[in-house]
C-alpha cells in the first residue's frame, strides 16, 4: 500500500472502498473509523464536509477481517469439540455376543 495517507471526500471515498455513503457514515458514528487517523473534518468545524484516509482504512478493514476470521474459525473448532463430547460411545465390553444369543 502506498504509506502516504490519500484522504479523499466522502463520495470518492465511497467508490474505492465499494461501499454506501451510508455505510461509510455508519462506520464514523459507530466508532469503527476514529477521527485523526481514518477521517477528519476537512475545515475542521462540526457539520462540515469529511475526508477519508483510505489507506488507514483499509488496513483497519483488512485487520478486522483477520480477527473474525479467526473468532469464528475458533467458535467452530470449539462447537465441533462440544459435539464430540457430547457423543455417547457405548464400549464392546457391555456388548458380550454369547449373552445376546436366544435359547429356546
Amino acid at each position: 500500500m502506498n504509506p502516504t495517507p490519500q484522504w479523499v471526500h466522502e463520495p470518492k471515498a465511497a467508490k474505492l472502498l465499494t461501499i454506501s455513503h451510508g455505510t461509510l457514515r455508519s462506520m464514523r458514528r459507530d466508532g469503527r473509523l476514529t477521527p485523526g487517523d481514518h477521517f477528519i473534518l476537512a475545515t475542521a468545524t462540526t457539520g462540515g464536509p469529511v475526508v477519508y484516509n483510505i489507506n488507514a482504512i483499509r488496513e483497519s478493514l483488512a485487520q478486522r477481517t483477520k480477527e473474525m476470521v479467526a473468532a469464528d474459525l475458533q467458535r467452530r473448532e470449539q462447537q465441533k469439540q462440544d459435539r464430540k463430547a457430547a457423543i455417547e460411545i457405548y464400549g464392546e465390553e457391555g456388548m458380550d455376543r454369547t449373552s445376546m444369543q436366544i435359547t429356546a
